[in-house]
């Protein structure tokens, strides 16, 4: 009996021995298909998570695509879009310079210009310092009044109008003054006012010296250093006279303190497209170049004793454009001393006698498209007909004479801002009625 209870708990055990193994199996199998599993599922997520970004990869690509076809074909329809303007304000041009040349009555020739210009608004503004507009008109009055400035009236109404000649040419009638016939190129910025007045200012102190001070002044050291003038956008002659009364201009020149800085290889002349450059690189340099070792700046520079305006004209105090000062002048002078208001004619007079007397002075008067354009002549605009719809800018140049042609018409010769290549050698001619139709305005001043 004891051998039987033996033998059954033997096989107990060996029984609890066969399922304990087998609960382990089972356990072991469980664990082993728990971790295929997990393994299985780490192997899906690793392929899952390259393929997830590759599907990015591909849609930032179509969205890269995309978007650089759109910009391609818009700089292509910009392209397009500014060779059709291109070639469609050529066509514009080339047909206003044969309506000048076929047309009758004209008394100049055209020669199409590829840097020339339809009318545009670039909506550029000048700033004013209303203070130091007032400061200077202020210093005209004053200088109106000065005994300098009376002793030079006095010779003008002392001279005889029968004493002028028909045609007068000051680069004839001063050849020991070199600057007369010097052509500036302003090139990328609208600085006519700086480089007509400048060299008026230059040509008045040659004159003045009996040819012994030749040098050319720095429109540069104007532009640049004279906030009241003017800037890129443009400015006033006459306020650059007073600043060289008040302040001085050094040398200029390719050779002088301070030569010029603009670029003039944008077209002749330069687009007003761009002054931006122009105007963002104005800076003033209150030194000399290093090669130029004559004077330090300040013992650089030339004086003028008054300035003053010849004709009649206002001055844009505020920025608003809407305070203005009437500026005293010679015109305004005579005509106090006159029974009736000067005619056209008698304004002339007093202009050739300023030139014939004194020197170059300025001159601004209104560019229209096919100005541009010249090649030689009595320059007027044409067609006539709503030619004011044609004006491009205000333009400042420099005259030097006067004559009449064989029909018995009446012209300025005067020198221009865009180069040697211009016009007739950088020099024309005008009609001198334009300033019945815009009061054009002549600057000058004097030792």
């Amino acid at each position: 009996m004891v051998r039987r209870r033996r033998s059954v708990s033997s096989l107990s055990k060996t029984a609890g021995h066969a399922l304990k193994n087998e609960s382990l199996d089972k356990l072991m199998k469980g664990n082993t298909a728990e971790e295929l599993r997990r393994s299985q599922n780490t192997n899906n997520n690793q392929e899952k998570f390259p393929k997830k970004f590759l599907w990015i990869f591909v849609g930032l690509f179509i969205i890269i695509v995309i978007a650089s076809a759109l910009a391609l074909a818009g700089l292509y329809y910009k392209y397009v879009m500014n060779k059709r303007e291109i070639l469609t304000r050529a066509s514009y041009l080339k047909h206003l310079v044969s309506q000048v040349n076929q047309g009758k009555d004209v008394r100049w020739k055209a020669k199409f210009n590829k840097f020339g210009e339809k009318v545009t608004n670039y909506n550029y503004k000048t700033v004013r310092n209303s203070t130091a507009v007032k400061e200077y008109l202020e210093y005209l009055e004053k200088f109106f009044k000065s005994d300098r400035m009376k002793q030079h009236l006095q010779m003008l109404e002392d001279f005889s109008e029968s004493q002028l000649p028909k045609e007068f040419d000051a680069r004839i009638k001063w050849p020991n003054c070199p600057t007369i016939s010097t052509i500036v190129n302003q090139g990328n910025c609208g600085s006519c006012f700086s480089a007509s007045s400048v060299s008026v200012i230059s040509d008045r102190a040659c004159i003045g010296s009996n040819g012994t001070y030749q040098s050319l002044l720095s429109m540069e050291d104007v532009l640049s250093c004279c906030k009241v003038c003017g800037s890129c956008y443009g400015g006033d002659p006459l306020k650059v006279m007073v600043y060289w009364v008040l302040e001085g201009i050094v040398t200029g020149g390719r050779d002088g303190c301070r030569p010029y800085g603009m670029d003039i290889s944008c077209g002749v002349p330069c687009s007003p497209s761009t002054y931006v450059e122009g105007e963002y690189r104005r800076s003033c340099i209150r030194s000399c170049q290093n090669i130029y070792y004559q004077n330090e700046y300040e013992e650089d520079k030339h004086f003028g004793s008054i300035a003053y305006t010849l004709v009649s004209r206002s001055m844009t105090i505020n920025q608003n454009g809407d305070e203005r000062a009437i500026v005293p002048s010679v015109v305004e002078y005579f005509n106090k001393s006159s029974s009736s208001s000067l005619t056209s004619e008698e304004v002339r007079t007093i202009i050739k006698k300023e030139l014939y007397l004194a020197g170059p002075t300025t001159m601004a008067f209104p560019v229209t498209e096919e100005f541009l354009h010249y090649s030689g002549g009595i320059f007027h605009p044409y067609p006539e007909e709503n030619f004011s719809k044609r004006i491009i800018y205000w333009h400042v140049v420099k005259l030097i004479g006067w004559g009449i042609d064989p029909s018995g018409k009446h012209y300025w010769l005067a020198v221009n801002s865009f180069g040697n290549y211009w016009g007739d050698n950088g020099v024309f001619k005008i009609d001198t009625t334009l300033i019945e139709h815009f009061g054009l305005e002549y600057e000058a001043g004097l030792l």
